[in-house]
């Protein structure tokens, strides 16, 4: 099962170095998660993240708040 976060304010991640998908992947796993796979395409501004079976909707919604959350920090947004 895949999820996909878009990012917000893609101008702001193309002023910096490419997202660590691996980085990304280690971050989730200590929010309680166990992602397959995490892939990040900093092109298109957005992060697909992949499980062994589906998430309940509240699930969903703690993954894009963990995505977003990791993602604010490193442009260095806090709290937006």
């Amino acid at each position: 099962m895949s999820y996909e976060v878009p990012l917000p304010m893609p101008d702001r991640l193309r002023e910096k170095p490419i997202l660590n998908a691996s980085e990304l992947h280690r971050y989730l796993e200590e929010q309680g998660f166990k992602p397959m796979v995490v892939v990040v395409d900093n092109n298109m501004a957005r992060v697909t993240v992949y499980f062994t079976e589906e998430l309940s909707n509240e699930e969903k919604l703690r993954l894009q708040e963990a995505v977003l959350e990791w993602y604010r920090k490193w442009i260095g947004v806090e709290g937006g």
